[in-house]
This record gives structure tokens, sequence and C-alpha cells, in this order.
């Protein structure tokens, strides 16, 4: 037998040594092994927090819902949003959509911006003058799992769990985008109004 099997042989009788205890005695009992039951895993809300922004947020919060598809659109191109912001005092903006978007963000003369947050399964982009310095945009896509399209399932818990650990306060307003732009404020009934508060 060759020096290197020789360790090999001794390991293999050991263990083969084992195999032939006696059975259990009667009073043994088979106890399966605890598992621990699933906990929902929470994502690493780190890669979607603006660094320096002061929580809880004293700004009215709105978010704006860009799920509907823009007519004409190319598949696999960015979709341009706008938002115009008609409402006085400091606001808020978590700006969500499933694809590719540039958000074109025009606040009103009145209007303070205190912070825009953009999330979504593919890349998104913040525009606009006046907007301030805490922006932020993340996607799922780029690997910050926090960031995805937060509507997905309506104005449900990823939708509270994101306001929350964004902006430490839950929204004040949705807007939905029925166009390729919405007002946050503005008069038009069918556009412009807010689909929950």
């Amino acid at each position: 037998m060759s020096s290197r099997l020789l360790p090999v042989a001794l390991v293999s009788t050991l263990l083969l040594a084992g195999c032939g205890a006696d059975e259990p005695g009667a009073d043994a009992v088979a106890v399966a092994p605890e598992v621990a039951a699933p906990t929902a895993a929470t994502p690493d809300w780190g890669p979607c927090r603006i660094n320096g922004l002061a929580v809880p947020l004293g700004a009215r919060l709105f978010v704006v819902d860009g799920a509907t598809p823009v007519p004409g659109a190319e598949p696999g191109r960015e979709v341009i949003r706008r938002v115009d912001i008609a409402v006085p005092g400091p606001v808020a903006l978590l700006l969500t959509a499933p694809e590719a978007t540039a958000w074109h963000v025009r606040p009103g003369p009145e209007t303070q911006v205190r912070a825009i947050v953009a999330l979504g399964d593919q890349p998104q982009r913040i525009t606009g003058l006046g907007l301030g310095d805490f922006r932020h945009e993340a996607s799922s896509v780029l690997g910050a799992e926090c960031a995805s399209y937060v509507m997905k399932g309506g104005a449900g818990p990823a939708l509270a769990e994101a306001t929350d650990q964004i902006f430490g306060k839950p929204h004040d307003a949705i807007y939905q985008m029925r166009i390729d732009s919405v007002i946050i404020g503005g008069s038009d009934p069918t556009l412009d109004q807010p689909v929950t508060e």
C-alpha cells in the first residue's frame, strides 16, 4: 500500500468500525431537530437613504406612482416623466416606477423641496432646478435590494416600510401618473388629484 493511501485507509476503517454499534434501546426516543421558522428578510435600507437627511422629515411627503406606461415609449428606453409641484411650503417626494425613468421635477415658486428619492426596478434619474441637496436615485437592477417599484402591491406594506425607513414618516398623498406628467396640488379634477391621502 502506498504511503498516500495509508491515511485514507485508516480513516475509512475507523468510520466503518462505528457503523456496527448496537440498536438503540427501547427507551430511546427519536427527537426531530428543531428548525427555525423562516423570517421575512428585510432589505438593507442603507442604499436607499439620503446621507445627512434628518428624519423624521418635517415636510409633506408625496408619492408619485409611475406605473402607467407612457404612450409611444420605446421598450428598453428611458421614459421621461414630468412632476410639477404647486404646493407651497416644505415638501418631499418619493418617485417610483418599474421601468427606467428620468423624473423631471419642477417646483413652484413657493415650494421648498426638502428631499427627493427615486426608486425603481430599472435605473432612475432626477433632473430639474431648485431641487436642493437631498436627492437620491436607486434601483434593484443596479444592486440596491431596497430599491424597487414600491407601489407593485398598491399602497401596502412595501410603501409604508419605504416611507418610514427613508423619510421617517408616512406619506401624505399618492399621485398616480395617468399620462407622462402630474401636477402635485394642481386643479385638474381628472389628472392632478391624489388617489389617496
